[in-house]
């Protein structure tokens, strides 16, 4: 934890940085090719899944059962289910690159539906008002973490993003209008994120709790969202390498910290 302190300078700078890093990754549909992405992305998707599953078991998981004890593992268990229960029921999971490029052709229904980019935008800013909680949890137990999750939550957003552009191009909008649009559904993760700092200043018995729904998210965004993607396509060992070193990198600042600790 950093220093005892919820809700430091330093611990909101981080945080906000990583949220508006995460916010310029809701533009990379106007930015970024979906050849780029084909080359790029499953090396990067591997190293999140690394990273992300690292922070939870060596970081997050630990400090929410130091903070509420056994109780922990219910509510990272109960997060885990509630979120697969909420991808299934928005019917709005995280794309790969394939399905990106299936969104640029019309593949999810009819772009011409006037309902479509608000349900689109709607589920959108859902999502990430989560994905702004998740980070700002991550941050009050380590920069190492905080960055690690947010890493992982900008790769397999990716996609979803350049998709999500796609589909409103599809729909009639201006590259401006679908810009404009992504872009403020994305301050909703500042939203999410300042609630998580906020709680657990003003309620500080809420941050084992939030902890381990965050510890409960991550592992499913990990087991569930990125870590698959390593057997899918023929450059295997890119993903096995990306994803062993998003472990090393976590356990490696993990145990270099916790050394040093002990050496203070």
């Amino acid at each position: 934890m950093a220093d005892g302190a919820l809700m430091d300078a330093n611990t909101v700078l981080l945080v906000f940085i990583a949220v508006g890093l995460d916010g310029l990754a809701g533009l990379a549909g106007g930015v970024l090719s979906e050849p780029w992405l084909q080359r790029r992305l499953p090396a990067l998707v591997a190293f999140a899944a690394g990273t992300l599953l690292s922070a939870v078991f060596l970081e997050v998981l630990p400090e929410a059962v130091k903070a509420q004890g056994d109780a922990a593992f219910a509510w990272a268990f109960a997060s885990f289910v509630a979120l697969a229960l909420l991808e299934w029921g928005l019917g709005h999971h995280h794309h790969d690159a394939e399905a990106a490029a299936g969104h640029a052709h019309g593949a999810h229904g009819h772009p011409g539906s006037p309902t479509l980019p608000s349900a689109l935008l709607a589920s959108d800013a859902l999502h990430n008002v989560g994905d702004g909680a998740a980070v700002a949890a991550a941050f009050l137990v380590s920069p190492e973490a905080g960055f690690a999750t947010a890493f992982a939550v900008i790769v397999h957003e990716l996609p979803q993003e350049v998709g999500d552009y796609a589909l409103l191009r599809a729909a009639g909008w201006t590259r401006a209008r679908s810009l404009a649009a992504l872009a403020a559904v994305q301050l909703t993760a500042a939203v999410g994120a300042a609630g998580v700092l906020l709680g657990t200043r003003y309620l500080p018995s809420l941050q084992g709790t939030v902890l381990a729904i965050a510890g409960g998210s991550f592992l499913y965004i990990g087991a569930v969202d990125l870590l698959p993607e390593l057997r899918r396509g023929p450059d295997t060992r890119q993903r096995v390498v990306g994803f062993l070193c998003g472990l090393l990198l976590i356990g490696g600042l993990h145990f270099a910290e916790r050394f040093a600790g002990g050496h203070g």
